[in-house]
């Protein structure tokens, strides 16, 4: 085998080693044949709150979001939903190469951020730099059942995927050591939060709603979060206190599916911003 070829395949498979270059070209092809006849951010909206619902509803059926589903699916022709789900399929394989955030890369290699709404992602090197600066050695031991972890302004997750990399990094499986709670005021971004941690297998609950003013629209529980006793847990480890709302972080504590009604949750005593306790 030619040094080219050892360059490009995985050796514990045969498969050919595809970079994440190459995912994200294939992303924009198939992205930009359906866009050819809608707008591009509706096409990627339609993507990514479609993909969102697939995740929610594979185990626990919610028939709102899937009407939801199918109202989207009627807008595309057989061959075009297909491309929507290759689309997903990439992102799957994307984020399979480390925690990052590929959906806020892809976002802005499309053009879709703009000034206007500040819309704008966080490249992962900074977010990567940030949750080294501020956790630095602090990891290599945890001395408490889990960590949360809360992220006011969430985006896309890019400062999440960060600490989740993080974390693996010092041989901790988020999965049982990292519980997070992230909001977005836009459904959009937040939908692209909870599709990355929902596939990279972090406990979450992912909040549509404004964190300034506290009105929440909807909650979205990851599938670990759910299969794995994530409500239990957390109730567990607040008993102690005889009040929830001077814990850190606000929980909602449920399991329910999400909603699209303004639902009050407990009120912050201190700031949202990444805070570990």
């Amino acid at each position: 085998m030619s040094d080219t070829q050892s360059n490009n395949s995985d050796f514990s498979t045969g498969r050919r080693f595809i970079s994440y270059a190459e995912y994200k070209a294939d992303f924009i092809k198939i992205f930009n044949q359906l866009a050819r006849h809608r707008g591009r951010y509706e096409v990627f909206s339609d993507f990514i709150t479609m993909s969102a619902i697939s995740l929610n509803n594979a185990m626990f059926k919610n028939q709102q979001l899937e009407d939801e589903y199918l109202s989207i699916g009627k807008k595309y022709s057989t061959e075009d939903f297909k491309g929507v789900t290759e689309l997903f399929a990439i992102v799957t394989m994307a984020l399979e190469l480390k925690p990052f955030d590929v959906l806020g890369d892809l976002y802005m290699s499309l053009e879709l951020g703009n000034k206007h709404n500040g819309q704008f992602f966080t490249p992962h090197h900074i977010s990567e730099l940030m949750a080294k600066l501020v956790h630095g050695d602090s990891l290599k031991t945890i001395d408490k059942p889990f960590i949360t972890l809360s992220d006011p302004a969430c985006g896309a997750g890019s400062m999440i995927l960060a600490y989740v990399e993080l974390l693996i990094n010092n041989d901790h499986n988020p999965a049982q050591k990292l519980f997070v709670q992230a909001v977005d005021i836009d459904r959009t971004v937040a939908l692209m939060c909870f599709i990355q941690l929902s596939l990279w297998g972090v406990p979450a609950e992912v909040i549509v709603g404004n964190t300034l003013t506290m009105e929440y629209r909807e909650y979205w529980h990851t599938l670990i979060y759910k299969m794995c006793g994530w409500r239990s847990k957390l109730t567990e480890h607040y008993q102690p206190a005889k009040d929830l709302e001077t814990a850190n972080m606000a929980l909602s504590l449920t399991d329910e599916q999400p909603i699209k009604q303004p639902r009050p949750i407990k009120p912050v005593t201190k700031s949202f911003q990444l805070d570990l306790f």
